[in-house]
């Protein structure tokens, strides 16, 4: 199995912050192994959507959606926070408004 690193991108994520329901985006990294990209993608994203049940608000009309940024194939994982951990919120655009 091959080692990816996968650096995704969320957004209008609804959520409960500090009893306030807010929509925010993240970016986070993650490492999985997997036999090419498409299939570290597809896992990355059920990993991260396993993590985020639990917090997400949404209707279903009204869905946050994940993008792979970036998919990089590494040597090994040394050095690296297997599988990773984490998210970088931040305000979504729509909630600035």
């Amino acid at each position: 199995m091959k080692k990816f690193k996968v650096f995704v991108r969320g957004e209008n994520f609804l959520v409960n912050v500090d009893d306030v329901k807010k929509k925010l985006g993240f970016y986070t990294t993650r490492f999985v192994e997997a036999q090419d990209e498409e299939a570290a993608e597809y896992a990355v994203m059920d990993m991260l959507r396993g993590d985020l049940a639990e917090q997400v608000l949404n209707d279903r009309s009204d869905s946050p959606m994940m993008y792979a940024e970036k998919v990089e194939e590494l040597d090994s994982f040394a050095g690296f926070p297997v599988p990773g951990t984490g998210f970088s919120f931040y305000t979504d655009k729509e909630e600035e408004d």
